[in-house]
C-alpha cells in the first residue's frame, strides 16, 4: 500500500512572457552618427522610421511618399516613390507585414511589401469616437505615428495635435476596409507641443511618444503608460524629430525632416 508524500508539490515556475527591457541611448553618454544626410534624395522629409526584426534592417518614409529599406549602416537596400501619397509613419505587424500611414483629411494605412515596397493594401482610418473627433481633418494636426501591439492584435496612431493616442482595429484579412477607432488616450498631460510618432515597447507595456521640438527646442521622446501617464522623459538629438526607432541591439534612430536619419547609441 503506497503511503501519500508529506512532500509539498514544488512550486510553478511563473516567467514573465515580456522580453527584457533595455536601455535607451539618450544622454549624456549617448554618440549620434547621421546615416541619411538633411538632404538626401533617398527620403525626402525623413518623418517614420522602424527596424524589421525579421529583415535586420531599417524601413523609412517620408513626406513626399519615398519609402526606403536601409542597413543599420545607411546602406540602401532598395527605394521606392509613391507620388500623391505622404507618408507620416511606419510600423511592422503581424507575421512581418509592413504598414504605413498617411496624412490626410481622411488618414490612411497602407499596407507595404517588405521585398517590392510596392502597395499591397489600404485602411481608411476612423477619425471619430463616440462622435468626437479623435484624429485631426488638416495637415500637421493629424496621424502622424503608427505602431502595432502584438498581444492586443491592434494598431495604435498617433494624432499630432491635439495629441490623442487612437486604438485601432484593421481589417488585415481584407485588402480594404476601415480602420476602426476602438480607444482614445489624451496625452496632452506628457506632450506640450505636437506628437510626432508612437512606439511600443514590449517589454514595459509603455508606448514611446515623439515629440518634434518643431525647430525652436529640443525634440522629445515621453514613455507613457497605456493611460497616457508619462513615466519617463529624454531629450533627443536633431532638429524637427519626426520618427523613432529601437533596434535589437539597444540603438535608436531618428527620422529627422530636417536634419536626414540619425542613429544613436551609447
Amino acid at each position: 500500500m503506497s503511503v501519500p508524500s508529506t512532500v509539498p508539490p514544488a512550486p510553478l515556475e511563473v516567467r514573465d512572457a515580456r522580453p527584457e527591457r533595455v536601455d535607451l541611448p539618450f544622454g549624456p553618454e549617448q554618440r549620434v552618427s547621421q546615416l541619411l544626410p538633411a538632404l538626401s534624395k533617398v527620403v525626402k522629409e525623413p518623418s517614420g522610421i522602424v527596424f524589421h526584426p525579421g529583415r535586420g534592417t531599417l524601413f523609412v518614409v517620408g513626406d513626399k511618399g519615398d519609402v526606403a529599406e536601409l542597413t543599420r549602416e545607411g546602406e540602401v537596400r532598395q527605394r521606392a516613390r509613391h507620388d500623391g501619397l505622404g507618408f507620416e509613419g511606419i510600423t511592422v505587424g503581424p507575421d512581418g507585414r509592413l504598414f504605413a500611414i498617411e496624412e490626410r483629411k481622411k488618414p490612411r494605412i497602407h499596407e507595404l511589401d517588405p521585398q517590392t515596397l510596392k502597395l499591397k493594401a489600404e485602411y481608411e482610418v476612423d477619425t471619430t469616437l463616440k462622435g468626437a473627433r479623435v484624429v485631426g481633418e488638416s495637415r500637421n494636426k493629424s496621424a502622424e505615428g503608427l505602431c502595432y501591439v502584438p498581444e492586443q492584435d491592434a494598431f495604435y496612431v498617433v494624432n499630432q495635435s491635439p495629441p490623442w493616442l487612437v486604438k485601432l482595429r484593421v481589417p488585415l484579412d481584407k485588402k480594404e476596409g476601415k480602420a476602426k477607432a476602438l480607444e482614445a488616450v489624451d496625452l496632452s498631460s506628457a506632450v506640450r507641443q505636437q506628437a510626432s510618432d508612437v512606439h511600443y515597447d514590449a517589454a514595459t507595456g509603455h508606448f514611446l511618444i515623439t515629440e518634434s521640438g518643431a525647430g525652436l527646442e529640443k525634440g522629445a521622446v515621453h514613455e507613457v503608460t497605456r493611460e497616457g501617464k508619462r513615466v519617463h522623459h529624454f531629450a533627443v538629438p536633431g532638429v524637427r524629430a519626426e520618427g523613432l526607432a529601437l533596434d535589437d541591439a539597444g540603438r535608436a534612430y531618428i527620422a529627422d525632416d530636417a536634419g536626414g536619419v540619425l542613429r544613436i547609441k551609447r
